[in-house]
Order: C-alpha cells, then structure tokens, then sequence
C-alpha cells in the first residue's frame, strides 16, 4: 500500500507526461539528472532524462518508468507541463550541476491514488547521474551484467554474517538470480537479502540503494502492526475478541447506526471479515485510498457501511484497520511510532525508520513505514524464533503461533494463500517436500519470505507497482533463493 519517506514513495501516481510547447535547450540540459522531490514526509527518487526538447521522466518509488516529455527552457530555466495541468518548474544553479524547482499537481490528474494534492507544489532537487535507471553501474559507466557472491557489508546492527561459499548452498544458483535482476530478467528489483540459520549470508541492491537506506514496505506495515497488536496483548492492553465499538460507543448514537456493527471484533479486523464496506483488491476506487484523501481517518473507517456479517466474508481492507492503531495508542498512552519504537524496533536494534504522516498525527497500521531491508529480515527472523530476539522475548511466543493460524482458508482469500491475523501462509515445495511459509507482502515487490522449518527468511524489495506480472517475479525469485540451499 502506501509507501514512505527517506528515499521513498508510497504509490503515488505523480503523472508526468509533460506537453508545454517543445524548443530546444541548451546543451548543458541535457542528459540524465536523478535526485528526489519532496511531499512533506516523503521522498520520491526520481530521474529525468533530458534531451532536445523532449525527455523521460521516471519515478522509482513509484513504479513509473519512461514517460515522455516535451519541455521549453533557456540557460537557466526549464519548464514542462503535464497532461492533468500539473507544471513542473526547474532552474540551474550557475556554475553548479544541479537542478532545483517545484512540481504542482494540477487539478486534472489522477490523484486517487496519490499522496500529492492538488494545486500544491513540491521542491524538486536533481543532480547529474543515472543510477536510479540501471540496476546497477559497472566500472566502465555502462550498467553491470557480470556477478561474483559478495559477502553483506558489516554493520552496527547487529547481524552476524554468513559465507555462502562455506555453506551447502548451490552458490552458481544464487549468482545466476543475482544476474538476472542485473540484466534485466527480474526488473525493477531494488534489494534481496538472506538469512539462513541465524546469519545474513546475501544482501544486495539495486537502482541506486544501498544498506544504509530506507524502503517503503507498504502492507508489510500490516504484519509489522500484527506483531505490536500481539506485544499489546501480552501487555493487557487489547484483546482479539474485543468488540470494535465498545471503545467507540459514541458511533452507536449516530443516526445511521447499524445494529450488525455491535458483532465486529478486533479479530476480525485482524483477519480482513469484518463485513464492512471496503475491498481494496475489487473496489475500482480503493476504498483505503478514499481514506487517505479524508480529513479524518478514524471517522472514515468506523463509518464504513456493513455489507456482510462479521466473520462471514474476506475482503482486504487497510483502511479498516485505522482503528485497532487508535485503540493501542490510547491504552498504552503513545503513538504508533513510539509504540513500535520502544516495545519492537527498539529491542532488535532497529533505529531508523519512517511512518507516514495523516491528518492530526495519524497513523495507519495498514501502510506507510519505511524501514531498510537488512531491519525488514530482523523481524523475518523474529518468526522464525517464536517472538524471540538475542535470547530475549520480545513478542509472546503464544501470539505467534497464534496469529500465523490459518483463520481465512485460500478458497475465500482469492490469492492462492491462506489469511492469519494480517499474515499471508502458504505451502511451499523445498527439494520435492512440502513446507509451511509466512509472507509479509506488499504491493509493487515488498515481501518478508519465511520459513521457519527452514531457518530461512527471504527479503525482496521493489518498484513494480504498476505491472502485476513483474510484480510476481519477487515469488520467482523467493522460490529459486529457496531451492538454492540444501
């Protein structure tokens, strides 16, 4: 879903299909500039390739690659405009090779499905480069295509480190996958780590990241959220079998009140059949979008129609799990980032993330976190050892098992996968035998692949946000890392 800060995005349709009349600037124009822009807490990495009056355009974070461009300019100025209205503004700094500006949505654009608003502009900064465009540079400026097993780069975070070449692995297999997101076999991929028995044993990037830099993880927000709502039961502070709007009883006194609300639980929410409205694979407007656009978040998910009994029906909706997010601030007395700081992140020596933003310092327990991908396989690995981090519990081992049970069976979930308490399950086939595996998924490639007979998680992060058949490559490329170990 929603997709965060610090070198980020969030699905965000910035539409950039530029039509202002076409001259020809000056030859220092040209050429492929590559940097950020900016909406608020989120940072889109993005790429223009300029040339004679025309161009591309290419939003990483947000799965938009080579969209034309018609642009006018002088020395010090360029300017473009997009189909929907929206203007995009650049100006060189002399002497310098960077582009600074703004970017306005226009109010013709499709912004359904986007954190930028409408008439408002956002700064731009661009710098000369091309990394953001190849998966990755080789020595001779042209993008790389050869690869040799590197061992992960040693942090301060905690994770000792594996050698492939010391361990049973088909090592020619995992190069070969390496190689193929290098050639552009699987694209768009923009990091894959390992861990197997304990050890991280690969971790590469892509199209400009690198260790050290944050990803949006978007719906792996909602197993991240499953992970504190079990903290907050071992603390006391919340129950599955709560009713939703015991602690919202002032809804009941509304005059469209509808008497069925009374059966929601938070274990329905928890596991997508809570009856109410909203279906984010099916609606043609997505409902969690139609939240985001709202003033107020809570409002618009508790007053959500009921159109199916609780319990009865699946349908995946983040925007129906805003108010499990207020109910754990409210008990525990602290936001959901300072909640997940102190009792989650905290302990497994994660300490850079980034949520986003809502109005009224809303959060979303659906989307909108950041993390980098070597922390993403921490909590991966916190499955596999039942709630237990460095000899330390840190979420009960009871709401482990319990929250990877199979409560939505494949048949209802239309996915090919069984439902948990926000957790996807699947089996998966290892060396001709069945295996048990968790998936914390979200859209564009972001995936957490455990499993835990195997002691072995799986970290894909990506930019296929518009293609779903690319999108699916990140199972591929799971399932070949999987068959590599023996």
């Amino acid at each position: 879903m929603v997709r965060p800060p610090k070198k980020s995005g969030l699905l965000l349709s910035l539409l950039f299909l530029l039509t202002a009349p076409s001259l020809a600037g000056p030859p220092d124009w040209q050429g492929t500039w590559e940097g950020e822009m900016g909406t608020g807490s989120h940072l889109f990495r993005v790429a223009f390739v300029l040339k004679e009056g025309t161009g591309e355009y290419d939003n990483i974070d947000d799965g938009i690659y080579g969209e034309a461009m018609t642009l006018e300019g002088d020395g010090r100025k360029l300017q473009g405009r997009t189909d929907g209205g929206g203007v995009l503004e650049l100006s060189k700094t002399p002497g310098q090779a960077i582009l600074t500006g703004i970017f306005t949505q226009g109010p013709g654009a499709d912004i359904q499905r986007s954190l930028v608003l409408e008439n408002q502009g956002y700064p731009v900064t661009l710098h000369r480069g091309e990394d953001y465009l190849r998966a990755r540079l080789g020595s001779d400026g042209g993008g790389q295509t050869p690869y040799q097993y590197a061992l992960p780069a040693v942090l301060s975070d905690g994770w000792e480190i594996g050698d492939l070449r010391k361990s049973r692995a088909d090592l020619p297999k995992v190069e070969g996958v390496v190689r193929d997101i290098l050639t552009g076999s699987f694209p768009h991929i923009h990091s894959l780590a390992v861990v197997k028995d304990g050890k991280l044993v690969l971790d590469e990037y892509f199209y400009g990241y690198g260790p050290n830099d944050l990803h949006p993880v978007q719906s792996v927000t909602k197993d991240i959220f499953s992970l504190l709502f079990g903290i907050g039961v071992g603390q006391g502070l919340v129950q599955p079998e709560q009713k939703l709007f015991d602690s919202f009883p002032e809804y009941r006194l509304k005059p469209n009140w509808e008497k069925t609300k009374d059966s929601i639980t938070l274990e329905s929410l928890l596991t997508m059949t809570s009856g109410l409205g909203c279906d984010d694979f099916k609606d043609s407007e997505s409902c969690s979008w139609k939240m985001v656009a709202s003033p107020d978040w809570l409002d618009f998910s508790l007053s959500l129609p009921q159109q199916n009994p609780p319990g009865s029906h699946f349908a995946y909706c983040g925007a129906c799990l805003t108010p499990l997010g207020v109910i754990l601030e409210r008990q525990s007395g602290l936001s959901l980032p300072e909640y997940a700081q102190k009792f989650l992140f905290g302990p497994l020596g994660i300490q850079e993330t980034r949520w986003w933003d809502g109005p009224g310092d809303s959060h979303s327990p659906a989307f909108g976190l950041a993390l980098r991908p070597r922390d993403m396989a921490k909590l991966g690995y916190l499955m596999v050892k039942k709630g237990e981090w460095k000899g330390r519990e840190v979420v009960p081992e009871s709401w482990i098992t319990r929250s990877t049970s199979p409560f939505v069976p494949n048949t209802q979930t239309g996915k090919e996968a069984d439902y948990g308490y926000l957790w996807w399950e699947r089996d998966v086939t290892w060396h001709g035998k069945k295996h048990r595996s968790l998936d914390a998924w979200g859209v564009g490639g972001q995936h957490v692949f455990i499993v835990p007979d195997l002691d072995l998680v799986c970290v894909l992060t990506g930019g296929n946000y518009k293609d779903g058949n690319l999108a699916n490559n990140s199972f591929k490329i799971f399932h070949e890392v999987l068959e590599a170990f023996r």
